[in-house]
């Protein structure tokens, strides 16, 4: 590892010095014709899919991949020499190739960056899965990084200095372009542990209006802004107490100046649309899907106004490119390629072994074995009455035969660490009846419907007690029976609850757990904790783990 550690510095100086012809860097001095376009290219939310590889099946995946992305722009860059590149945020988590770089190996330089730079990027933004790990981590990861790391809305702690460069400019001729980013407040309730008495998330609106004006003073004729936001929409947590999750709407309509946005959080597609601004002047914005799937292509048309003296922008437009059809980039593939097998190897490893097949796919309709292993863990080592999980996704199965970490990673894919919380009997209840929300009201006697505005992760099941979900019955009143140790739970009864970070900081809107009192923290993401309880135990079968104890009425 070491030795692989000490050449890349040399390999990325090769690999970049190739790339020079490409005539990526723009002299100052060049003469810029009076009008152009401005193409401004775009990733969000990659969350370490950086190769087209399927590491949970160890197969190839052409649907996605930074490295097809990179085809898709030295293709642009090939026909307009005035671009700008840049990545929206969430790049640190969320993938084997990601988790393998911030927790098992972090003293080699992290893929993505490493890629950001052989592929010319001119910013890239921070995003709340940034922080799932430690501070400490980013902060490394950014010192090491060659490319500007910008988030202006996150403040040293009682200061209202920003604890990141909050912009950057780039030049064309005697035009200047600046970027500015922008990150969710979700991000101080998510990694509040983690952020707490270190870093201030403030509003990202006032920064905004705050910045853009000071950019303007600076020279710059155009505004860029790498919003870490969804456009609109409901705040995953008590809203009446944090910042708005998804500022992307009010950012246009509060802030004037700023020329175009890039959105990502939400996963989504949104291309070529426009809101107008405080002075009625239309700025697009784009959201270019998640996990390397597009590219986003924005393209403002520049002209320089003789009389104002000043470029202005006659028109933009923006679409979002599937990357399924683009051919890999053969040069940046094989500057991956030893982290490539090294993340290959490392997820292919066996944990434990076993005779049955343990799958996801029914674990939202039914109480299923694999659920009831991840609530038995977090039971036996926090000691807690009960404990609560959510199938993250239904595609999740393994066995038999061995289990690996990759089996392991896509079961529970995120870097929740494991926390100990108190409860009563009343927010019990509330617990089970927002997480019911899962599910539309259903006509007695027909199949479950699923609430499609209700994302899967937010549908928790609580172990330890016993419990019927009617959900012919509206939102509110679908608990029904349940019992602690066949006794009726009551309002006032205490109890102690396992349960994720995320939930236990209210994330997902249970704002009955934000002021629940936390009676320990684990500073150990509950993959991990899995993985060292199936490594100690060698073999797993369900009848170790599975009682049923909750159950649909319709």
């Amino acid at each position: 590892m070491k030795y692989r550690f000490l050449l890349l510095p040399l390999t990325f100086f090769l690999l970049l010095n190739s790339c020079s012809q490409h005539g990526f860097r723009l002299s100052k001095k060049e003469v810029l014709p009076q009008t152009f376009d401005l193409v401004i290219m775009s990733t969000t939310d990659l969350h370490g899919h950086i190769m087209p590889w399927d590491y949970f099946r160890d197969q190839p995946d052409g649907r996605a991949g930074l490295v097809k992305i990179a085809s898709l722009v030295d293709s642009v860059r090939a026909v307009n020499p005035y671009t700008v590149l840049v990545d929206n945020g969430d790049w640190l988590q969320g993938s084997p190739m990601a988790e393998y770089y911030a927790s098992v190996d972090t003293i080699t330089g992290y893929p993505f960056l490493e890629a950001a730079a052989f592929m010319h990027y001119d910013a890239i933004t921070l995003g709340n899965h940034e922080f799932d790990f430690s501070l400490s981590l980013i902060n490394k990861r950014i010192k090491e990084s060659r490319v500007p790391v910008i988030s202006a809305n996150l403040l040293k702690f009682n200061s209202d200095e920003p604890y990141y460069k909050p912009y950057i400019f780039k030049s064309f001729g005697k035009m200047k372009v600046g970027i500015l980013g922008l990150i969710t407040p979700g991000t101080a309730v998510w990694n509040k542990a983690r952020l707490e008495g270190q870093i201030t998330n403030a509003d990202p609106i006032e920064t905004a209006g705050k910045y853009v004006a000071e950019m303007k003073e600076k020279g710059a004729d155009i505004i860029i802004v790498l919003a870490h936001s969804g456009l609109e929409g409901e705040s995953s947590y008590a809203p009446e107490n944090q910042l708005e999750e998804n500022f992307g709407k009010n950012l246009v309509n509060s802030v004037a100046g700023i020329d175009h946005i890039i959105l990502g959080h939400h996963h989504m597609v949104l291309e070529n649309q426009h809101l107008l601004n405080p002075e009625k002047i239309k700025t697009g914005f784009v959201m270019p899907g998640s996990r390397g799937t597009h590219l986003g292509i924005s393209t403002l048309n520049i002209s320089y106004h003789k009389s104002l003296k000043k470029w202005l922008i006659t028109d933009q437009k923006s679409k979002v490119v599937p990357v399924v059809q683009a051919k890999t980039h053969q040069e940046l593939n094989d500057f991956l390629r030893e982290s490539h097998f090294l993340v290959r190897a490392y997820y292919n490893q066996p944990v434990a072994t076993t005779n049955a097949v343990w799958s996801t796919s029914r674990s939202r309709m039914e109480d299923t074995p694999i659920m009831d292993l991840i609530q038995y863990i977090q039971q036996k080592i926090t000691g807690a009455q009960l404990s609560a999980a959510a199938a993250f996704n239904t595609q999740s199965n393994f066995g038999p035969g061995d289990i690996s970490l990759a089996d392991l990673s896509q079961l529970y894919p995120y870097e929740n660490k494991l926390a100990l919380v108190e409860i009563n009997g009343a927010q019990l209840k509330a617990y089970l009846e927002h997480s019911a929300q899962f599910f539309v009201q259903t006509e007695h006697g027909k199949s479950p419907k699923i609430n499609s505005q209700w994302p899967g992760f937010n549908y928790d099941m609580i172990s330890g007690v016993e419990y019927v979900l009617d959900i012919t019955q509206p939102v509110g009143q679908r608990v029904k029976s349940l019992k602690y140790q066949d006794k009726p739970v009551q309002n006032g009864d205490i109890f102690t609850l396992a349960v994720n970070s995320y939930r236990a900081a209210g994330g997902g809107g249970f704002e009955m757990l934000q002021n629940a009192r936390i009676i320990r923290e684990y500073d150990v993401s509950i993959r991990e904790l899995i993985a060292d309880f199936l490594k100690q135990k060698g073999s797993i079968e369900p009848e170790d783990v599975f009682i049923k104890n909750w159950w649909i009425e319709n």
